[in-house]
C-alpha cells in the first residue's frame, strides 16, 4: 500500500440515500486508504452499486459527506436543505481523480475503440489529439488491445469492450477506481481477461473500489473485504478472516448462500 500520505483517499461519513421514500444506504461511514483495494460484497440490493454511485456523485444523498482526494463531493446536512455537490471546475477536477467502469460498458457506439478512450482526455483535460493518441495507444497496448484500435464496439466481444472501458477510465489518470461489477454482463470465458486487468491495477497499487459477485477474485485481489446488507456495512476486514471466520450473521447466511 501506497504510504506518501496517511490521509484516506475516500471519507465517507454518515452517508444516508433514500430514493423513492426507501432507504437505500443507511448511516454508512467508510475510509479507503491510498493504494488499497477495498471489495463490496453482498446480497443484491445490498447498496453496493448506490455507494459506489455516491462516491463519484451520481447519486445525490440525503446526509451525510463525501470527500475524495480532499475535494467535498456530497455534502447534506440533514435538514431538508439543497445538497451540495460538486459543479463547474470543481467537478471537473474530480472527474480526473475518479475512473468508474459500470456493468453495461457506456461506451460510444459510433466511435472507434481509440477513439472512446481518447474522448474524455481531449475534451475535459485539453488533449491535442496526437497526445490523446499517444495515450490511448498506450493504454490499448496495456489491455492487450492496441489491435482493435480502429474497431468500433459492435464489432467487440464483451470481454473486449469492458477492456475498452476500462482503458478509457484510465485514461484520465485517476487517482481512484470504482467498478461495479465489471464481469456481471460477459460470458464465463470472458471473465479472466477482464479480472486480469483488475488483477495488474492492483499489483500497481492503483487505490480501488470493487463490486463483484466473483468471490475467488475477491478473496485473490482484496485488501480489504467490506460486506454489506440491507444499506448497512455490516463486517468488514482482511478476506482470510471474513471469508473464513465470519462474525456477523448476515454475513454467516450471505456466504452460506453462495459459497
Amino acid at each position: 500500500m501506497n504510504s506518501t500520505s496517511t490521509a484516506p483517499l475516500v471519507q465517507i461519513d454518515d452517508v444516508h440515500l433514500e430514493l423513492g421514500g426507501v432507504d437505500i444506504l443507511d448511516s454508512v461511514s467508510l475510509q479507503v486508504e491510498r493504494g488499497e483495494v477495498v471489495v463490496l460484497v453482498g446480497p443484491s440490493g445490498a447498496g453496493k452499486t448506490s455507494l459506489l454511485r455516491t462516491v463519484n456523485g451520481l447519486n445525490p444523498i440525503t446526509s451525510g459527506q463525501v470527500h475524495v482526494a480532499g475535494m467535498e463531493v456530497q455534502h447534506r446536512d440533514g435538514t431538508g436543505g439543497t445538497p451540495r455537490k460538486l459543479r463547474g471546475p470543481r467537478l471537473r477536477d474530480a472527474r480526473k481523480e475518479i475512473g468508474f467502469v459500470f456493468q453495461h460498458f457506456n461506451l460510444f457506439p459510433h466511435l472507434t475503440a481509440l477513439d472512446n478512450v481518447t474522448h474524455a482526455p481531449r475534451k475535459v483535460l485539453g488533449l491535442s489529439r496526437s497526445e490523446a493518441r499517444d495515450r490511448g495507444m498506450q493504454l490499448l497496448e496495456r489491455v492487450g488491445l492496441s489491435n482493435r484500435a480502429d474497431t468500433k464496439p459492435s464489432r467487440l466481444s464483451g470481454g473486449q469492450k469492458q477492456r475498452v472501458a476500462i482503458a478509457r477510465a484510465l485514461a484520465m489518470r485517476p487517482r481512484l477506481m470504482l467498478f461495479d461489477e465489471p464481469t456481471s454482463a460477459l460470458d464465463p470465458e470472458m471473465v479472466g481477461e477482464v479480472l486480469d486487468v483488475v488483477r495488474e491495477l492492483a499489483a500497481e497499487e492503483m487505490t480501488m473500489m470493487l463490486v463483484t459477485h466473483e468471490m475467488g477474485f475477491a478473496r485473490e485481489v482484496a485488501d480489504r473485504l467490506v460486506v454489506m446488507a440491507d444499506g448497512n456495512i455490516v463486517e468488514e476486514g482482511p478476506p482470510t478472516d471474513i471469508f473464513s471466520r465470519p462474525k456477523n450473521e448476515r454475513t454467516k447466511t450471505f456466504f452460506s448462500r453462495i459459497l
